[in-house]
């Protein structure tokens, strides 16, 4: 079975050097004064944004179906989800559920109109921000991929078209992971930046 000795450890990579990549972003973004402890205090004790809490949702539901799939094809191998028929229609439903519970729990609610009405100041310079986390997880979850399966068939020259699939897929969780990820760092560095 091709996946089981470097598609975890491959996978997990991706997401450590996505989110220092997020990190090491975000906080290159232009700074205010920091607040005072007691400004900070003043702060926790309000409560937590819709769109806050729409991204923590979000990507709860991204990194569970992207863990999900990655255990399942851990244990049973990418030849197994390109000869079995049943596993490649239950791995496609986890990432269904896992790409439109994502999309359904922020982007459907922000296209609507009554959603974007909700928005203050804040809100928006955090949507505004959320794509910079957003490509870098994808950059990074293709740059993994790629340098991933170089490596691995670099004796074969040829990548198995069962990755092509696995790749894409990973990628499209990634993308929403990264927004929502995006939306809680720009909130949390924001916060603490005196934005909030």
């Amino acid at each position: 079975m091709f996946a089981q000795g470097w598609m975890v450890p491959m996978l997990g990579g991706v997401v450590l050097l996505a989110l220092v990549a997020v990190v090491l972003l975000v906080r290159s973004w232009p700074r205010k004064p920091r607040l005072s402890p007691e400004e900070l205090a003043d702060i926790a004790e309000t409560p937590m944004p819709t769109l806050q809490k729409r991204a923590w949702l979000a990507l709860s539901i991204g990194i569970g179906a992207l863990a999900i799939i990655t255990a399942i094809l851990s244990s049973k191998g990418a030849t197994s989800y390109w000869v079995d028929d049943d596993l490649r229609l239950v791995i496609l439903g986890i990432f269904m559920v896992g790409l439109l519970g994502s999309f359904g729990v922020t982007n459907l609610q922000l296209m609507r109109l009554r959603g974007r009405k909700q928005l203050d100041e804040r809100d928006r310079a955090v949507l505004a921000r959320a794509p910079t986390a957003q490509m870098t997880l994808v950059v990074l979850g293709v740059a993994a991929w790629v340098i991933g399966l170089t490596q691995h068939f670099h004796d074969e020259g040829t990548v198995p078209v069962v990755y092509l699939y696995l790749m894409f897929g990973s990628v499209i969780l990634l993308m929403m992971i990264g927004q929502s990820l995006g939306i809680l760092l720009g909130y949390w560095f924001g916060v603490r930046n005196g934005e909030g």
